[in-house]
């Protein structure tokens, strides 16, 4: 096999953000083997894995922020992010010749991905977790994340020091009310998904339902879909069952389905109200 490039990284980085990425950085795939359970690390999914190449971007719109939330669910862009991480993968095998391997969006079974890009993205040094749980880059807010798992030896980026969240504004509410706009639009005590508190000006998430965040975010995707199907193959009146399965709830259903990301994600609520998930530029 060829020796690396000494330029090799510059120009992955350069190749993901001419294909539509806002940042490019590179994990070492041994640093999963500390945090990331068994069949989830790198080298679970690719033998002889060195490198974990990470790419962001595709994120919503400011002006998808500010539309209702009918209109930003069909916002969705996290595709996008998607190809520029095949890209990032056939660029090391064609002109480096080291194996690379696009990690799958999907889960491999109930929620459990593959492999967590939002770990991904902290160890590549591309942003920190934030109260909400999403990974937040400090220039750009929320983004949606690609990996590259690959046999390339790159150098590693270092995992940030200083994260975006909480925002001063956030860490002001804190000490007014004891609570952050995320907080507040989503208590676990009255039934929302996040508990958490902020010390020393570090958040520190003390709580995450899973269980009832993910029956908000996919509503209308594969569990709604099931949900109607089985109601519907159980019900004997014929009029009920058209009812169903020709209603508005089981259309949508099928809608974000056929177009994956395009209607999945019904709740955003925590990041729209989140003072460091839109970014740093300005708008008006």
């Amino acid at each position: 096999m060829a020796a690396l490039p000494l330029d090799a990284k510059k120009r992955i980085h350069e190749g993901a953000l001419r294909a539509g990425a806002v940042v490019c950085g590179v994990a070492d795939a041994a640093a999963f083997d500390a945090v990331a359970p068994a069949g989830h690390r790198p080298a679970d999914l690719l033998p002889g894995a060195r490198s974990v190449v990470v790419v962001g971007g595709a994120q919503p719109r400011a002006g998808d922020w500010l539309a209702s939330p009918w209109v930003l669910e069909s916002m969705g862009t996290t595709d996008r992010i998607q190809s520029v991480g095949r890209r990032v993968a056939q660029m090391i095998e064609s002109e480096f010749g080291y194996y690379a391997l696009f990690v799958p969006p999907g889960v491999e079974s109930g929620s459990n991905p593959f492999l967590s890009l939002m770990l991904a993205a902290e160890l590549a040094g591309l942003g920190s977790r934030s109260l909400a749980g999403p990974i937040l880059n400090r220039q750009h807010g929320m983004l949606y994340w690609s990996a590259v798992i690959t046999t390339a030896p790159l150098e590693a980026d270092t995992p940030e020091i200083d994260p975006a969240c909480p925002a001063p504004p956030c860490r002001d509410m804190w000490e007014r009310e004891g609570t952050t706009p995320c907080l507040a639009v989503c208590p676990v005590s009255a039934g929302g998904c996040l508990g958490g508190r902020i010390e020393k000006g570090r958040a520190i998430r003390t709580d995450y339902d899973r269980e009832r965040c993910g029956t908000r975010v996919h509503t209308h995707w594969i569990p709604g879909f099931q949900k109607v199907l089985d109601e519907a193959l159980a019900e004997p009146d014929r009029e009920r069952r058209k009812m169903l399965l020709y209603g508005d709830f089981f259309t949508r259903s099928l809608w974000a389905i056929t177009y994956s990301s395009t209607n999945m994600a019904q709740c955003f609520e925590c990041m729209r109200v989140c003072p460091a998930a839109h970014g740093l530029k300005p708008m008006q």
